[in-house]
Parts: C-alpha cells; structure tokens; sequence
C-alpha cells in the first residue's frame, strides 16, 4: 500500500514539475525568433556598380519579414531606426532572406565609404528584450580621382611633328589604364608609366580624334575620362612661305 502511495505521488510531483518548469525550447522557436549571419558577413563593391545580393538566416516566417535598414554608422540597436534608410522587406525561403540587385549611394568622396545594413524583425516584435538582428558591411570604393592632359603636335613650317601625347595626371602608383578611340574597351589594362604619358608620339592629320582612357584602381574600379585632339593640318605661314620681292624702279622725268 505504502508503494503504491509513493508511486502515485512521484508521479504527481513529476506531472506538477513539468508544468511548472517553463517550456522554453518550443516558445522561443515562435515567440523569440532568431536571425543571424550566413557565411556572408561583408560586401565589397565599386562606385555605381549594383550589389548583387544581401542575405541572412532565420527562424521568421511569413506572415513576419525580415526588413534591411542601410545606416551610416554602426547601432546599438537598429530598431531605432535613427537616420535608418529601409532597402526593403523580405521573405525567408528554407530559412534564408536573400535580397538582390540594391543599388547603393555613389561614392563621390576620395576614399571608400562603408555602409551598415541591419537585418531585423517586421513588425517589431513586442518584447524588447526579444528583438534578434545580424549586421553586413557593406564598403563601396572609391572611382579613381585621375585626369587627362594633352598635347598637339608642334609644327615646323607645313610638316608635323611627331610630339603630341595624353598624359594621365593626379593617378595612384597602383592604377592602371587602357585607351580607347573608337569607345569600345577591352578590359585589358596596363600599368601606368612613370611620366603619365599613355599615348605619345602622335602627329596632325588633319582629323580630330578622341581618346578615350579608363583608369582602373587597385581592386578593378575605374573611372573614364576623354581627351579631343584637333589635329589641324600644319600650313607656311604666307609671310614665310610667299616670297616677297622688292624691286626699286627708277622714274624717269
């Protein structure tokens, strides 16, 4: 008798521990959902150029979204929002929230600029104490800051000399460069020489000619610039080239 006492109310105390002991595993999974990182945790990409993809992992499901917010600086807690800008809301897919081609700000300053992006919770989860978000930086470069300078060719009396170059001015030892006169590039760069020059020995043809030179940066960036050359046609001077003949003539009376 006395077992079956002891049983009936371990059983009891089991039924009355289980109630009492919170059931956190379940609750969190719905309640506190989770987002993190995937292996992507940083983004580089060139000025102008269009990220391809942002993404992070998480336990959201619709009718919740992940929502990503650009900021300029790093948060404490991004569900502030303070000077956020919202790139858009997202729907998790086998517990990936992946978002594509996001144009970012052009970079105009003369080094790179890193962006925050915050992924978090939409709508706000109501316990602040419950509210998970994963950060990607996101570094846009700097163009290269290069320009163009150029000479026309000298003249001797009606021959051109062969003196006429482009010249890239204000480059890093780094860059690189590769000249177009018909628009078309083939990606194909070469180091840039020490005096800058990129075409030299260039005379007058009588045709204007546009050189178009792209300076590529270190990590591939590049900026296109563009230099037009006249090319007028070398001509004698008619003081020069006309003789002059000065004949004293005798009047007779």
């Amino acid at each position: 008798m006395y077992s079956g006492l002891v049983l009936g109310m371990a059983v009891s105390c089991f039924w009355l521990l289980t109630f009492l002991i919170p059931q956190t595993t379940q609750a969190q999974a719905v309640d506190c959902p989770t987002i993190t990182n995937t292996s992507q945790t940083s983004v580089t990409a060139c000025t102008g150029s269009i990220i391809d993809s942002l993404q992070v992992k998480t336990s959201v499901f619709w009718p919740d979204k992940i929502e990503l917010v650009r900021f300029d600086s790093p948060q404490t807690n991004p569900y502030d929002r303070i000077n956020g800008v919202s790139l858009g809301e997202l729907i998790s897919s086998n517990g990936i929230a992946t978002m594509r081609t996001i144009p970012f700000p052009l970079n105009t300053e003369a080094s790179d600029k890193t962006y925050y992006v915050y992924g978090i919770v939409k709508p706000i989860p109501t316990d602040a104490n419950c509210r998970p978000f994963a950060l990607l930086t996101v570094t846009i470069k700097a163009n290269a800051t290069a320009t163009l300078k150029a000479q026309e060719a000298s003249c001797t009396g009606s021959v051109s000399e062969a003196d006429g170059w482009v010249s890239v001015l204000g480059y890093q030892p780094t860059d690189r460069y590769e000249v177009s006169t018909n628009g078309i590039f083939s990606g194909q760069s070469y180091p840039i020489p020490n005096d800058g020059i990129v075409v030299r020995n260039l005379s007058r043809t009588g045709k204007s000619q546009t050189y178009n030179v792209r300076i590529y940066s270190e990590f591939g960036c590049y900026v296109e610039r563009s230099v037009k050359l006249e090319n007028i046609s070398c001509s004698c001077p008619p003081v020069r080239c006309v003789p002059i003949v000065i004949q004293k003539v005798r009047r007779g009376r």
